[in-house]
């Protein structure tokens, strides 16, 4: 038996936030088949799959589909369960070595800080994004792990938004960040994420995006430190900071329950 735990990530509020799945192995990562057939099995967006090394754990990411590169939400909860559990001191870091990059995580009064990679953003014409989406596309970009991002006009465009699977696809958003700047006093941005290449229409709160949004958004609105809100039904909320040349995501998760798989 192998225990899963699944937690809600980007939220102090159980069913809030993006649930991920958390499963901490022994001595080596399942096969990858496996490890599809049980994000599956647990219905969410990722599951991550932690391996301890001598000085660091070794971390993978995997959708209903397919294994990604980096995922926030996951890589929070991970950190989250190993601090819960108290396989790792909260006077310590937790170092992660993901695919492609090195994630370091420390426990803080106000929650889990993530230090992240910067994304570089690539301008790129908007198309006809405008008139086929319905809503005002003012920017556009290629970004760091295949995703693209739109900067619309105004929050209450995003907010109105009706995400339609085959149309995103179609005009090669099936992997897409959409953002705004806030309308609220509360927050800085506010963003939504669209997934179907992967099987996920909207992502409730995706973290990795934000090494994308708080590039854009750090130089747009002259600030290193940014409230973020993720405004998917679910809904979370995310503060950057920029400095030394990363992404510095603070979040807060709950454990919702844990499960044996019989493997």
């Amino acid at each position: 038996m192998t225990v899963i735990y699944q937690v809600d990530a980007f939220t102090d509020e159980l069913f809030k936030g993006n649930p991920a799945g958390v499963m901490l192995l022994e001595n080596e990562f399942l096969e990858d088949k496996l490890m599809l057939n049980i994000v599956k099995e647990m219905n969410v967006s990722e599951v991550a799959f932690v391996l301890p090394k001598e000085n660091h754990f070794d971390i993978r990411f995997f959708t209903p589909k397919a294994e990604v590169p980096l995922c926030g939400h996951a890589t929070l909860s991970a950190a989250h369960i190993l601090y819960e559990l108290d396989l790792v001191s909260k006077s310590e870091s937790i170092v992660f070595q993901a695919p492609k990059d090195q994630l370091e995580i420390s426990f803080t009064p106000d929650g889990y800080q993530m230090k992240f990679p910067e994304y570089i953003l690539d301008p790129i014409s908007t198309s006809n994004w405008s008139e086929a989406l319905g809503i005002q596309v003012n920017r556009a970009f290629e970004v760091t792990n295949d995703w693209t991002m739109l900067v619309l006009e105004s929050e209450e465009e995003l907010v109105n938004f009706k995400p339609d699977a085959r149309l995103l696809q179609s005009l090669s958003l099936g992997q897409s960040i959409f953002t705004a700047a806030s309308a609220s006093e509360e927050r800085d941005i506010v963003c939504r994420c669209f997934v179907p290449n992967l099987n996920i229409l909207e992502d409730p709160v995706t973290g990795s995006a934000h090494c994308a949004l708080g590039v854009y958004w750090a130089e747009v609105l002259g600030k290193t430190s940014l409230k973020s809100e993720q405004i998917s039904e679910r809904k979370g909320q995310l503060r950057l900071e920029m400095k030394n040349e990363s992404v510095y995501i603070l979040g807060k998760a709950k454990t919702v329950f844990k499960a044996e798989f019989y493997l």
